[in-house]
């Protein structure tokens, strides 16, 4: 019987095996890869299994080309930009509808009618805890009062919190004539809503 020897490239422990057969099948068992070394009986020395006339072809077959390897350090950024995106159509819709909220048109004050049920509001039974802007146009100016002293828009959160904390008073009558520029009418709600003011009744003059 003809005896085969089976090594690891380089290895100088050697298998041995009773036909080529049995070689063939444990190198389709990969059980030796092409480049390890077989030597036949016949053979004065070790060939390598993809050099060696009788097993070239079947190592050749077995030796399939390495995958590419795929790069996991490589983050796809498009589901992250999408996300981007969607929050800064979100933030610019929100900050959108608050400035619109603020400049919401107050509705006119409908001409009194006498026959209506609802009860009209005695200012002397409130001042007790409320106090009084008015904003209102002369002469293509504006007139801002905080209860009957003038002030200015800059001066609008200073002058209304030294009234609240004299008076303790944190409800705000606000008589706005319709002419009045919103910018004005935003700077007064903001001024109040600054210091606190939790309850306010705006009276609206009709537009001139």
């Amino acid at each position: 019987m003809s005896t085969w020897q089976v090594r690891q490239e380089g290895s100088p422990n050697a298998v041995a095996l009773p036909s080529a057969e049995a070689v063939m099948a444990g190198l389709r068992d990969v059980l030796w890869g092409p480049t390890d070394e077989v030597k036949g009986p016949t053979d004065t020395a070790w060939v390598a299994f993809d050099a060696h006339p009788q097993f070239e072809e079947v190592a050749a077959e077995l030796e399939a080309p390495l995958a590419e390897a795929s790069d996991e350090t490589h983050l796809d950024m498009n589901p992250l930009i999408d996300v981007c995106l969607v929050l800064l159509i979100f933030f610019i819709l929100t900050i959108t509808y608050e400035s619109l909220e603020r400049a919401i048109t107050v509705p006119e004050t409908p001409p009194e009618d006498k026959t209506s049920k609802v009860p009209k509001v005695n200012f002397n039974d409130i001042k007790d805890r409320i106090f009084r802007v008015t904003a209102k146009m002369e002469d293509d100016k504006l007139v801002i009062l905080i209860e009957k002293d003038p002030v200015t828009i800059d001066q609008l959160y200073g002058k209304m919190k030294e009234l609240i904390d004299r008076t303790g008073r944190r409800e705000m009558l606000l008589d706005l004539d319709g002419n009045v520029p919103w910018g004005a009418h935003t700077a007064i709600l903001d001024a109040a809503k600054g210091n606190g003011v939790h309850s306010i009744l705006c009276r609206v003059k009709p537009r001139k």
